[in-house]
Protein backbone atom coordinates (compact mmCIF):
# COMPACT_ATOMS: atom_id res chain seq x y z
CA UNK A 1 0.00 0.00 0.00
CA UNK A 2 1.29 3.30 -1.03
CA UNK A 3 0.16 5.34 1.88
CA UNK A 4 0.05 9.13 -0.16
CA UNK A 5 -1.69 6.94 -3.00
CA UNK A 6 -4.29 5.81 -0.45
CA UNK A 7 -5.05 8.93 0.81
CA UNK A 8 -5.85 10.87 -2.58
CA UNK A 9 -7.79 8.16 -4.18
CA UNK A 10 -10.12 7.45 -0.80
CA UNK A 11 -9.99 11.04 -0.02
CA UNK A 12 -8.98 9.95 3.28
CA UNK A 13 -8.20 13.09 4.90
CA UNK A 14 -10.06 15.25 7.51
CA UNK A 15 -8.48 19.03 8.53
CA UNK A 16 -9.09 21.10 11.63
CA UNK A 17 -11.95 18.32 13.31
CA UNK A 18 -13.04 19.37 17.02
CA UNK A 19 -12.35 16.75 19.69
CA UNK A 20 -11.97 17.80 23.49
CA UNK A 21 -10.22 14.46 24.38
CA UNK A 22 -8.11 12.00 23.30
CA UNK A 23 -11.01 9.64 23.23
CA UNK A 24 -13.02 11.98 21.29
CA UNK A 25 -9.91 12.75 18.53
CA UNK A 26 -9.51 8.79 18.15
CA UNK A 27 -13.53 8.37 17.89
CA UNK A 28 -14.12 11.06 15.42
CA UNK A 29 -10.88 10.73 13.37
CA UNK A 30 -11.59 6.96 13.48
CA UNK A 31 -14.67 7.62 11.23
CA UNK A 32 -12.70 8.69 8.18
CA UNK A 33 -10.94 5.44 8.24
CA UNK A 34 -13.88 3.87 8.94
CA UNK A 35 -15.60 5.63 6.09
CA UNK A 36 -12.85 4.38 3.72
CA UNK A 37 -13.89 1.00 4.12
CA UNK A 38 -10.83 -0.37 5.69
CA UNK A 39 -11.82 -1.22 9.11
CA UNK A 40 -15.20 -1.51 11.43
CA UNK A 41 -16.14 0.51 13.54
CA UNK A 42 -15.08 -2.17 16.58
CA UNK A 43 -11.97 -1.46 15.20
CA UNK A 44 -11.93 2.17 16.56
CA UNK A 45 -13.24 1.31 19.67
CA UNK A 46 -9.82 -1.27 19.53
CA UNK A 47 -7.90 1.67 19.59
CA UNK A 48 -9.75 3.61 22.71
CA UNK A 49 -9.94 -0.11 25.02
CA UNK A 50 -6.37 -0.95 23.73
CA UNK A 51 -5.12 2.72 24.93
CA UNK A 52 -6.53 2.31 27.98
CA UNK A 53 -4.81 -0.62 29.14
CA UNK A 54 -1.63 -0.17 27.83
CA UNK A 55 -1.25 3.59 27.84
CA UNK A 56 -0.60 5.91 24.37
CA UNK A 57 1.18 3.14 22.61
CA UNK A 58 0.61 4.89 19.02
CA UNK A 59 1.96 8.47 19.83
CA UNK A 60 5.00 8.44 17.88
CA UNK A 61 6.08 12.37 17.73
CA UNK A 62 5.70 15.11 19.48
CA UNK A 63 2.32 16.44 18.27
CA UNK A 64 1.95 12.82 15.92
CA UNK A 65 0.04 9.98 17.04
CA UNK A 66 -0.77 6.79 14.74
CA UNK A 67 -3.41 5.10 16.31
CA UNK A 68 -3.75 1.13 15.12
CA UNK A 69 -5.16 -1.90 16.60
CA UNK A 70 -4.68 -5.50 15.51
CA UNK A 71 -5.94 -6.60 12.43
CA UNK A 72 -8.67 -8.87 14.13
CA UNK A 73 -9.99 -6.39 15.90
CA UNK A 74 -11.90 -5.27 12.77
CA UNK A 75 -9.10 -4.69 10.01
CA UNK A 76 -11.01 -5.38 7.18
CA UNK A 77 -8.31 -4.01 4.83
CA UNK A 78 -4.99 -2.38 4.64
CA UNK A 79 -5.81 1.69 4.89
CA UNK A 80 -4.97 4.92 6.32
CA UNK A 81 -6.64 7.60 7.33
CA UNK A 82 -4.80 11.85 8.31
CA UNK A 83 -6.54 13.81 10.10
CA UNK A 84 -5.99 17.01 11.98
CA UNK A 85 -7.49 18.69 14.71
CA UNK A 86 -8.36 22.12 15.15
CA UNK A 87 -7.19 22.41 18.91
CA UNK A 88 -4.07 19.64 20.40
CA UNK A 89 -5.36 16.98 22.73
CA UNK A 90 -3.74 15.47 25.61
CA UNK A 91 -2.80 11.63 25.25
CA UNK A 92 -0.55 11.32 28.45
CA UNK A 93 2.33 11.50 26.71
CA UNK A 94 4.27 14.49 28.50
CA UNK A 95 6.92 14.05 26.04
CA UNK A 96 4.91 14.67 23.18
CA UNK A 97 1.49 15.96 24.08
CA UNK A 98 -0.39 17.71 23.34
CA UNK A 99 -1.27 15.92 19.54
CA UNK A 100 -3.00 17.56 16.72
CA UNK A 101 -2.42 15.08 13.88
CA UNK A 102 -3.43 11.46 13.73
CA UNK A 103 -2.37 9.16 11.39
CA UNK A 104 -4.48 5.88 11.47
CA UNK A 105 -3.24 2.83 9.95
CA UNK A 106 -5.31 -0.65 9.48
CA UNK A 107 -4.00 -3.80 8.34
CA UNK A 108 -6.00 -6.40 7.11
CA UNK A 109 -3.59 -9.79 8.63
CA UNK A 110 -0.89 -9.61 11.02
CA UNK A 111 1.27 -11.17 8.43
CA UNK A 112 0.50 -7.39 6.20
CA UNK A 113 0.59 -5.16 9.43
CA UNK A 114 1.30 -2.61 6.81
CA UNK A 115 5.06 -1.86 7.21
CA UNK A 116 5.68 -0.54 4.19
CA UNK A 117 3.07 2.12 5.27
CA UNK A 118 4.06 2.50 8.49
CA UNK A 119 7.83 3.07 7.37
CA UNK A 120 6.45 5.62 4.77
CA UNK A 121 4.36 6.93 7.20
CA UNK A 122 7.84 8.07 9.57
CA UNK A 123 9.33 9.25 6.21
CA UNK A 124 6.12 11.60 5.67
CA UNK A 125 6.31 12.77 9.39
CA UNK A 126 10.23 13.01 9.25
CA UNK A 127 9.86 15.98 7.33
CA UNK A 128 9.48 19.51 9.26
CA UNK A 129 8.06 20.86 6.43
CA UNK A 130 5.36 18.43 6.04
CA UNK A 131 4.31 19.02 9.37
CA UNK A 132 4.49 22.14 9.65
CA UNK A 133 2.30 22.74 6.29
CA UNK A 134 -0.63 20.01 7.51
CA UNK A 135 -0.75 21.94 10.41
CA UNK A 136 -1.39 25.24 8.55
CA UNK A 137 -4.27 23.60 6.47
CA UNK A 138 -7.33 24.54 7.33
CA UNK A 139 -9.61 21.75 4.75
CA UNK A 140 -9.26 18.25 3.63
CA UNK A 141 -9.33 19.48 0.17
CA UNK A 142 -6.02 22.08 0.98
CA UNK A 143 -4.45 18.71 2.21
CA UNK A 144 -5.14 16.67 -0.65
CA UNK A 145 -3.14 19.21 -2.72
CA UNK A 146 -0.69 18.73 -0.80
CA UNK A 147 -0.32 15.53 -0.83
CA UNK A 148 -0.72 15.36 -4.36
CA UNK A 149 2.38 17.85 -4.93
CA UNK A 150 4.19 15.67 -2.94
CA UNK A 151 2.86 12.66 -4.88
CA UNK A 152 4.41 14.56 -8.01
CA UNK A 153 7.86 15.89 -6.40
CA UNK A 154 8.94 12.36 -5.47
CA UNK A 155 8.40 10.92 -9.45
Amino acid sequence: MDFTDYLITKHAVAAKIQAYSWKEAISEGGKVLVGTGACTPEYISAIIETCEMNGPYFVISRGIAMPHARPEKGGLDDGAALVTLETPVVFEDPENDPIDILIFISAKTAASHVEDAMCQVADFCDDAENIEALRSMNTSDEILKFLKKIKGNKK
